[in-house]
């Protein structure tokens, strides 16, 4: 009813990807300017050079932070094949820290999800995980007690060993779920980084600049981080390529999003 009101000049959404497509048809009649954010699949990418420490922290907290329901979680990790068994180790003892509780309760780290329909998906596709030959390696499952009946609950969880076509690798699930992958070369890990519908954003952590610089140039998505997760400014464009959606929020691009320009001619006067 909105998208078809007759004063609706613009429209902002931020959403799912079907849903924008529903809208964008709507809108298309009457031409109204659209901007749409919406989700990602976004890739956090670690080097061998990297602060493993500091990566591991940053690493978890992007997919974990608010139970994974983020449209920027960094939902796949990429880690450098000679390092790839000691960095998983560090973000499995990082993410056995959260503790799942009442998001009052001084002591707990992450919340319930949404809503049960949305816990229901992510055990879905922990289950696809699994028939695809993925390994959980941490969670997987609801917590136990009483105390986490009456909220949507579920682990962080780790899945690693799965192929990179794996539904779970590609889809945006929304949840507290982190697949894992190795890779060898830079040409590899950004090939990888962009193989997916969606461009929203990426992380990448390594101590050599030039190398960070040019990985995150090569990456499809509309902002990446080097060495932070996260971080957001007012100051800068917001949006995403391919599936993640259309035009920018934020930063001067979002703010003459929402403008018309007119040229206006004046002549014939004198004096």
């Amino acid at each position: 009813a909105i998208v078809d009101h007759p004063k609706t000049a613009m429209i902002s959404f931020t959403g799912g990807t079907e849903t924008a497509r529903h809208i964008a048809r709507a809108a298309a009649p009457r031409f109204i300017p659209i901007i749409f954010e919406l989700g990602g699949k976004s890739p956090n990418i670690v080097f061998a050079d990297a602060d493993l420490a500091a990566a591991a922290k940053g690493v978890t907290s992007a997919i974990f932070g608010s139970g994974g329901q983020s449209c920027v979680a960094g939902s796949r990790l990429f880690v450098e094949s000679s390092i790839y068994d000691e960095f998983m180790a560090r973000v499995r003892t990082e993410a056995a820290k959260i503790k799942a509780g009442d998001p009052l309760a001084k002591d707990s780290t992450i919340g319930p999800m949404a809503s049960f329909i949305q816990r229901a998906r992510v055990e879905k596709y922990v289950d696809i995980a699994r028939e695809d030959g993925g390994k959980i390696t941490l969670g997987g499952t609801r917590p136990d007690g009483p105390e986490y009946e009456a909220g949507a609950y579920y682990l962080p969880t780790i899945v690693e060993g799965l192929p990179h076509s794996s539904r779970v690798v590609q889809e945006e699930i929304f949840g507290a779920v982190l697949v894992a992958l190795p890779f060898d070369t830079t040409e590899e890990v950004i090939d990888l980084a962009n193989d997916t519908e969606f461009g929203l954003a990426a992380g990448i952590w390594s101590k050599d600049v030039t190398k960070a610089w040019k990985t995150g140039r090569a990456i499809g998505a509309g902002t990446v981080w080097i060495n932070t997760y996260k971080q957001l400014s007012i100051a800068a464009p917001f949006g995403g390529y391919k599936d993640s959606g259309l035009g920018r929020e934020k930063g001067l691009q979002g703010l003459r999003a929402y403008q018309q320009s007119k040229s206006l001619y004046l002549g014939g006067f004198q004096g």
